[in-house]
């Protein structure tokens, strides 16, 4: 288990790039980063955002730091498919996880015991 603060940018990125190497769909895995924002990080940052305001700052500035878009997360697999074709590519030649190492990750982390 790891965590971050909004989940957005790398952590978000090694959540997506695990749970697509498990085989979840891009779809699913999109919606599930677009829940981050939904439930999780807009609720919590709120008084961030408000502060921001009161202090006059305009909000919509902090957006792209502290937001969560859904192209932010294409724009990552986008890449990761141009450089290295795909998911497993990226373990292997991106990461330096090789088969054995990839199979190994997928079982620890459907290892339901």
């Amino acid at each position: 288990m790891f965590h971050c603060t909004t989940g957005k940018d790398r952590t978000g990125w090694a959540a997506a790039a695990l749970l697509l190497l498990l085989g979840v769909s891009e779809t699913d895995v999109e919606y599930d980063y677009e829940l981050t924002t939904a439930t999780c990080c807009r609720p919590a940052l709120t008084p961030v955002f408000e502060h921001f305001r009161s202090a006059g700052g305009d909000p919509h500035l902090l957006e792209p730091v502290l937001g969560v878009a859904p192209e932010y997360l294409q724009a990552s697999m986008d890449e990761m498919s141009q450089r290295f074709g795909s998911i497993e590519g990226y373990f292997t030649d991106g990461l330096g996880i090789d088969v054995a190492g990839q199979r190994t990750l997928q079982e620890a982390l459907t290892d339901l015991r």
